[in-house]
């Protein structure tokens, strides 16, 4: 009986890695022509098109660019569970963060119109895992402009409280239920009003909640339906403990 417990454990294993590697490879392997078409499509809207074929461009443009964050998330998932992960800490400005994913998100969020206002408190850089903290804002933000109507608001905040940096992102979108708020950071997990209105594969907000309290931080959310919401992190400012690993 031990004998075939410790061969299905092997088994099972063998199996997990089997899968990791298979989704590792395959959205690598759906990088490149994504990129691709990404490329292709920036060419061509470079050429002033008419109209009609301007506008089926750009839709194609956002529809590649969200296949793209699929595969990321995908593959974030793939790391998380492989046999061992590690943070890489350096210090890190987070308003400097703040400032390349809005750089990166400026086409989403000027297409629809909105306004994005950034109350960044000047800090000193703190020691984290600058990649993964950058994921975390870009999820929170990419989610704001999201679920936030045209010529909606969008408020990024950086402040350091005590011996804590906080970032918050703030937006006047149609708010989270009380049923959701309880599950909303859960692996996959997308509310019913959400599910309706964009689409998603409900692994961002499970990342920035993991990412964060790898770093020791914590994740939360503040939200009313039909009054925006407000989500955001905290992470420590002195050492963290541990090696920051999952294994």
């Amino acid at each position: 009986q031990t004998w075939r417990l410790e061969r299905e454990k092997l088994f099972m294993s063998e199996l997990d890695q089997f899968k990791n590697n298979f989704v590792s490879l395959f959205s690598h392997d759906l990088k490149t022509p994504i990129a691709k078409i990404q490329a292709i499509c920036d060419r061509l809207l470079a050429a002033q098109p008419e109209p009609v074929v301007k506008e089926g461009l750009f839709s194609l443009r956002k529809e590649s660019q969200e296949l793209h964050r699929y595969i990321q998330s995908i593959l974030q998932i793939s790391r998380l569970e492989s046999s061992q992960f590690k943070i890489q800490r350096e210090a890190t400005d987070i308003n400097a963060l703040v400032d390349n994913v809005v750089e990166q998100l400026n086409p989403l969020i000027t297409g629809k119109h909105q306004i994005l206002t950034k109350e960044l408190e000047p800090m000193f850089s703190i020691e984290i895992d600058g990649a993964l903290i950058q994921e975390v804002i870009l999820n929170l933000i990419e989610n704001a402009s999201k679920y936030t109507p045209e010529n909606g608001e969008i408020r990024i905040r950086t402040q350091e409280v005590d011996d804590k940096v906080i970032l918050s992102v703030q937006d006047n979108g149609p708010g989270v239920s009380k049923e959701d708020q309880d599950r909303i950071f859960e692996k996959f997990f997308r509310g019913q009003a959400h599910q309706a209105q964009t689409k998603g594969t409900g692994l961002g907000l499970f990342l920035v909640k993991y990412f964060v309290e790898l770093h020791g931080g914590q994740v939360f959310l503040e939200s009313q339906s039909g009054k925006g919401t407000r989500v955001g992190f905290m992470l420590p400012l002195k050492g963290l403990s541990g090696e920051g690993s999952y294994a």
